[in-house]
């Protein structure tokens, strides 16, 4: 266990460091102008990543019975990649963006459809209880981005040689890396019975959607900044953005190793060990949030100083709520994937569609009164609305299930 959430912390941090960096160097080299369109080529492909995630790593990692072989889930990543990247080029070139802003969104599509092949192999590491080896793999992943890009851009000397250069650098580790150490504890195919993988789709929809929405809640303030402001505020703020998502990231460390922990608990109805275990990982959480955000305000604006240079100053005031924004998304994904182990899958689709009608009428009124604080705080309406109704929704099922245990 120790090997596993060390590796597997250690590095998520270096493969979100590089990416982070990847923002940084943009802003420093070629301005907030391209920094604008990285973010929205993030922002827009993270959206339709979801598809191609199709929701289904938590419930394969706690498939902990076996009911789909993993080729299934290979076979279903396969359909949903697919749709995925021609969802994305259809908005893409249905909302009118210039033809190297498509290029840009694109090569990030790549790259994410690299990532989510990954995905679905570290779930049979994660399965086999050798999380450490998809540690390994996104450190060494991490690295090849950081290289890539900074190749790309110097050899092609634009934004979008960069992005290809990643892309084309994820694949390769993706199948030299993953796949290889993947088929030494699976007997892998890259397709499976097509009728298995509609029916693992069926059973998965529901988490797909409530994905989706999800991203849609974490991509709404920035798209509606963008449109009521301009790309270069854009840019900045999501180059400020872009350290907090290390800390969702480092909040997500602290509970995904326990997953299967908590499908065994819940399995067994040891609904005590369930509740004490998922109560400990969100004092955690709360601590570092609280320490962090202390942080921020006495060393937030010299740190940004540092990575961007003094152009970033008069942005760095967004910094504080940002990461308050950061924290309430980490506990509600931890919350989230609570959801999925005792399989309410209906409680996190009401959660995600709340949620997202939340932060999208209150980001267009607090985005015109606040500008980009009113992004941060659109954000936070909706993913606190979101847990709440989680929070409840949990209790209630296990409550549910005590009282069905002693009739």
């Amino acid at each position: 266990m120790k090997k596993n959430i060390l590796w597997n912390a250690f590095g998520n941090i270096v493969y979100l460091f590089s990416q982070w960096l990847v923002t940084v160097l943009t802003a420093r080299i070629a301005g907030y102008g391209d920094a604008g369109v990285l973010s929205l080529a993030m922002s827009i492909s993270a959206t339709f990543q979801t598809v191609a995630l199709f929701g289904i790593r938590n419930f394969q990692v706690s498939d902990i019975n076996g009911k789909y072989p993993d080729r299934s889930y290979i076979g279903l990543r396969n359909i949903t990649c697919l749709t995925a990247l021609a969802l994305c080029l259809a908005f893409s070139l249905l909302n009118g963006y210039s033809s190297a802003t498509v290029a840009a969104i694109m090569w990030f599509m790549l790259f994410r459809i690299a990532e989510n092949y990954s995905d679905v192999l570290h779930g049979i590491f994660q399965k086999n209880d050798r999380i450490y080896i998809a540690g390994q793999s996104l450190f060494v992943k991490g690295i090849l981005v950081l290289v890539s890009f900074l190749f790309g851009y110097y050899i092609f000397g634009s934004l979008n040689g960069g992005l290809a250069a990643m892309a084309v650098s994820s694949a390769a580790e993706t199948v030299f890396f993953d796949l290889y150490r993947a088929r030494r504890l699976s007997e892998l195919c890259p397709y499976d019975d097509l009728k298995r993988c509609l029916s693992l789709a069926k059973e998965t929809v529901p988490l797909c959607m409530y994905m989706l929405l999800n991203s849609m809640i974490a991509t709404a303030p920035k798209y509606i900044l963008e449109k009521m402001s301009s790309e270069e505020l854009l840019g900045a703020y999501s180059s400020i953005f872009a350290p907090a998502l290390l800390i969702q990231a480092a909040a997500q460390y602290i509970y995904m190793p326990f997953i299967s922990n908590f499908a065994i608990l819940y399995q067994n109805k040891d609904i005590k060990g369930f509740l004490a275990l998922a109560v400990r990982i969100l004092l955690i959480i709360f601590f570092l949030g609280s320490a962090v955000l202390a942080m921020s305000l006495v060393f937030g604006a010299w740190g940004l100083r540092l990575f961007f240079g003094e152009s970033i100053e008069q942005y760095s005031g967004l910094l504080p709520l940002i990461i308050a924004a950061a924290f309430c998304t980490a506990i509600n994904a931890f919350l989230q994937c609570l959801s999925v182990v005792i399989r309410d899958f209906k409680a996190l689709v009401i959660s995600c569609s709340a949620g997202f009608a939340v932060c999208c009428a209150s980001s267009f009124l607090l985005i015109d009164t606040m500008s980009a604080d009113g992004a941060s705080l659109g954000l936070i309406a909706g993913t606190v609305s979101g847990a709440l109704y989680l929070a409840i929704s949990i209790l209630y099922n296990i409550n549910r299930g005590k009282k069905e245990e002693h009739k």
